[in-house]
């Protein structure tokens, strides 16, 4: 209860004040203080079941060479057999063995939280091939109750130390969370999503990590409705409501974000967003930077840069930066550039689908070294609308032109805003405040077609 004494200030005010200046005097107090601390979120004296699991409490070492497998996998079942809670990674690299087909780790719980004391400070270490951590439900399930559900990845790193397999697999989950997370050095696609539902992912950070010579199909991030036909990873449901926030690809070979049906085709993606992220590679062998496909509905990226910079060592073939084709979708406020080398075959690849239409609004390539396509190629097999604003491509390469478009050039285009109708002859009180010049608008009951010009509004008839 919030109560008020003479002086008008409540006690909960005064007791926040007290606890204010109680953490200050602590904080004159040094280093010892400091080293004495609980760690944020911990659990606190008079609990009757912890929520904190710190992995050297359960024998990890942290030392990069130690098989700390089996002491994380121990933090991790602790916070499962309690219902819940964080397993956390002091300062440290733990090194832990994928093993006989098994992942190193496995999230066998809800509610679980892995928290690092920063993403290049604690780091697990993928020691042999194969799967670094499996955050995933049991299965497949419409309603969601086999799912993994509500954990979370924060200021943590993964090193997957130029092994194949997966670092993250988040099949069969939903309301997953992460956040300030980095991946380096995995030769296979890091995170794969099947059936995935309502997560979030901010600031993750994904460098120097692809598939193995000669792959074209391990892009860092892959978003599926199944990744299989049957069995494990088989799904008659779909990836939905994902956002990615501010987030960095780097250094990949076969792209950096996808976002596909997969192998079963049934269902579509949906609720994809895209919001400040960043894709820059100069180690390029195959696929586009980010992949859409036609499976897929209401996906929507803007803010986006990607820079296509030099390919991988024996790799020659230029590429579709962006590859776009989703349904009641839209691409905006998107920077395609590349360098002195020529990476970039088209930098959208756009397809429109039957009564849908493909937006692209501010697509800008800034080119060192002209497409050896165009900067928009339109797909033959389109039959949609198109909505395309302020798009193109220009080049510093001497002597050279972009193609701004190429394909089957469409036909049909998305209707332009209406024109303002007014009943009567239009002038600048017709609108709300005075318009620019070059503004129309319609007498409806003259039939007259009037245009602002240097503030005067002239006009002229319409055909009867």
């Amino acid at each position: 209860m919030n109560t008020t004494g003479a002086t008008g200030a409540s006690t909960e005010t005064t007791t926040r004040r007290r606890a204010l200046l109680a953490g200050a005097v602590a904080g004159l107090t040094g280093v010892a203080a400091v080293a004495t601390a609980t760690p944020a979120g911990a659990a606190t004296t008079g609990n009757t079941a912890p929520d904190w699991f710190d992995v050297r409490s359960h024998g990890a070492v942290g030392d990069g060479a130690a098989d700390d497998t089996a002491a994380v996998q121990a933090a991790i079942n602790a916070a499962a057999a309690a219902g819940g809670g964080t397993v956390y990674f002091p300062i440290g690299k733990y090194r832990v063995v994928p093993a006989a087909g098994a992942p190193a780790l496995t999230v066998g719980g809800n509610g679980i939280r892995l928290v690092g004391a920063g993403s290049k400070a604690s780091m697990l270490v993928k020691g042999a091939d194969g799967i670094l951590l499996r955050m995933s439900g049991g299965g497949a399930d419409a309603s969601g109750a086999t799912h993994r559900r509500y954990c979370a990845i924060e200021d943590l790193g993964f090193n997957g130390n130029h092994r194949t397999g997966l670092v993250l697999e988040l099949y069969y989950n939903d309301n997953t969370y992460v956040r300030d997370v980095y991946i380096t050095t995995n030769n296979d696609l890091c995170i794969d999503a099947v059936e995935c539902w309502d997560s979030r992912f901010y600031n993750l950070v994904v460098e120097s990590s692809t598939g193995p010579a000669g792959s074209t199909t391990q892009p860092n991030v892959w978003l599926r409705n199944s990744s299989a036909v049957q069995g494990w990873g088989f799904s008659e449901d779909n990836v939905n409501q994902i956002h990615f926030t501010g987030c960095r690809f780097e250094a990949f070979g076969t792209g950096g974000l996808w976002v596909t049906q997969g192998p079963y085709a049934h269902n579509n993606p949906n609720g994809i967003y895209l919001t400040d992220c960043k894709f820059e590679t100069s180690q390029m062998q195959g696929g586009p930077h980010l992949r859409i496909d036609a499976s897929c509905k209401h996906v929507y990226a803007r803010d986006i840069y990607a820079y296509a910079g030099n390919f991988a060592p024996g790799y020659s073939t230029p590429q579709n930066i962006i590859a776009w084709a989703g349904i009641a979708s839209a691409l905006e406020n998107v920077l395609i550039a590349n360098g002195s080398v020529e990476t970039v075959n088209s930098g959208v690849d756009l397809y429109s689908g039957p009564g849908t239409v493909a937006v692209l609004r501010d697509v800008v390539g800034l080119y060192g070294y002209r497409p050896t396509g165009h900067h928009v190629y339109y797909e033959s097999s389109s039959s949609g609308d198109f909505r395309i604003e302020n798009t193109y491509g220009n080049t510093t390469q001497a002597g050279a032109t972009v193609s701004q478009a190429g394909g089957t050039l469409p036909t049909k285009h998305a209707p332009n805003a209406p024109l303002r109708l007014v009943a009567g002859p239009v002038g600048d009180a017709s609108f709300t405040r005075p318009p620019a010049d070059g503004t129309l608008a319609v007498d409806t009951a003259s039939k007259r077609l009037y245009v602002r010009v240097n503030g005067a509004w002239l006009w002229s008839p319409l055909n009867a």
